[in-house]
């Protein structure tokens, strides 16, 4: 695009160079160091950072044109600076408008838990049908959607961007910038509850989504998630359901259990069975599978793009990633964490364990507000209804969840955690030999830490 239409896209005052006006932008960034010749650097304040505090090293690098919160006389004789009020909104505008001028087909992913994992799952399934473009990695909110978007070509066949929030706000925001031609809404948990409230909070702020989907386009809702289910079909006429509990007809999935390859699943899609073993721990993986599945058919994918799409999908780090070290299976989920999330990890470690020992390496789960003490009890007494012999604990409400483990009447230990490097130590002392660890909580943990340091530790012993 060029610098007067995105100056016009984000409603920006300023003069341009007519010499400059019809120029095409190399770029759009927003860190100053990653500036090359052609591009446009975005000023956004911040607690930490402020952008237009170094414009000066923008402009040495190239940027043709600076867009800013406030004036910048320093460089207004070199490059043209474009003034809006808020620097963030103006760079939804922009990807908005950008969006417009895609033929590409827009897909929206959400949901409490796994959004991630579907988003990678439905993008690999769709590149085997046509060019296919996607949000990096989890850059889902009001900066991370527009910015990757301004990255792709606009000629792609496919989009396929996930969507997250924390406030009530944030999906009407990522709606108007995304305007999805398809929206996937995998499931819903108490996640974000500071924000949004409570699981009928959690309903509706997801399935604001639907008030964007454009005309003549579908959702593609979980329908094991009643308030979810009930919140899409209320507000959006042509919403097709998925269950993997046997409520839909159409579109189902089950866990057939695992192997020495991974776990092996079972898809139905309008009465054709695709038959899949991933590298992947858990029933719970079987909903991501199947809510990828279930619009990459209805977007022209057969059942061969289906199983070769997910067999080749470049999965997140720590997300559910099992590691055989030293007699042990260590299942890294060590990405995130909310009640959702960390029950279903928690069944799923169980069942790969079997008669095996099991240990639960556990963070605090986070943004839970006022219900953050309750939530954590309810996971120690379903914890104790587990065969886990132990649980390591980071961070706060461990007395939350001790009492819901029992307060010392349950048989299993619970031990607080204090480092990384003094949990090899606590761990060998169970003197348990081989099973299944489950490393799980909110990204501010940093379970992969532990992850890290008991993998080398079992490397070591196995080797010694």
């Amino acid at each position: 695009m060029t610098l007067a239409q995105a100056a016009a896209a984000m409603n920006a005052c300023g003069d341009i160079d007519p010499a400059l006006q019809e120029r095409h932008i190399a770029a759009v960034r927003t860190d100053s160091r990653a500036v090359r010749p052609g591009d446009l650097f975005v000023c956004l304040p911040g607690a930490k950072f402020d952008g237009h505090n170094f414009v000066e090293q923008a402009v040495a690098s190239g940027a043709i044109a600076v867009l800013a919160e406030r004036p910048l006389p320093e460089i207004m004789d070199r490059v043209p600076v474009l003034m809006v009020t808020d620097s963030l909104a103006a760079l939804g505008r922009l990807g908005a408008y950008w969006r417009s001028r895609t033929s590409a087909t827009v897909v929206a992913v959400t949901g409490s838990a796994g959004k991630t994992t579907v988003k990678e799952m439905l993008a690999s399934i769709l590149a085997e049908v046509g060019e296919t473009a996607r949000n990096y990695k989890n850059f889902n909110n009001q900066l991370g959607v527009p910015m990757c978007m301004l990255d792709f070509t606009g000629d792609e066949r496919f989009w396929v961007l996930e969507l997250g929030i924390s406030q009530p706000h944030d999906m009407n925001e990522l709606g108007a910038i995304v305007r999805p031609d398809r929206a996937v809404i995998g499931n819903i948990g108490p996640a974000h509850l500071e924000g949004l409230g409570d699981l009928d909070g959690v309903a509706r702020c997801k399935t604001d989504l639907l008030d964007f989907v454009a005309d003549g386009g579908r959702a593609y809702v979980s329908m094991d998630y009643p308030q979810l289910w009930q919140a899409a079909t209320s507000r959006f006429a042509l919403t097709v359901g998925f269950s993997t509990t046997g409520r839909s007809d159409r579109f189902s999935a089950r866990y057939l259990g695992h192997n020495e390859e991974g776990g092996q699943y079972e898809l139905v899609l309008d009465g054709e069975r695709v038959d899949i073993t991933m590298p992947l721990c858990g029933a719970y993986q079987a909903e991501n599978m199947l809510a990828a599945a279930t619009a990459a058919h209805d977007l022209g994918a057969g059942p061969e793009h289906i199983a070769r799409g997910l067999r080749k999908a470049a999965l997140p780090e720590h997300r559910s990633a099992c590691l055989p070290v030293g007699g042990w299976t260590l299942v890294d989920d060590a990405y995130n964490a909310n009640p959702l999330a960390m029950h279903r990890a928690v069944d799923s470690a169980a069942d790969m364990a079997g008669r095996a020992p099991l240990v639960l390496v556990l963070g605090a789960m986070r943004e839970l507000g006022d219900t953050a003490a309750d939530l954590h009890r309810e996971l120690g007494r379903a914890i104790a209804a587990t065969p886990a012999q132990a649980v390591f604990y980071e961070g706060e409400h461990a007395e939350d969840v001790a009492a819901g483990l029992g307060n010392g009447e349950w048989p299993g230990q619970f031990v607080r955690l204090s480092s990384p490097e003094a949990f090899p130590e606590a761990f060998g002392a169970l003197g348990l030999d081989g099973g299944v660890v489950l490393f799980k909580g909110s990204r501010s943990t940093q379970m992969e830490r532990y992850v890290q340091s008991l993998s080398d530790w079992l490397s070591k012993e196995s080797t010694a």
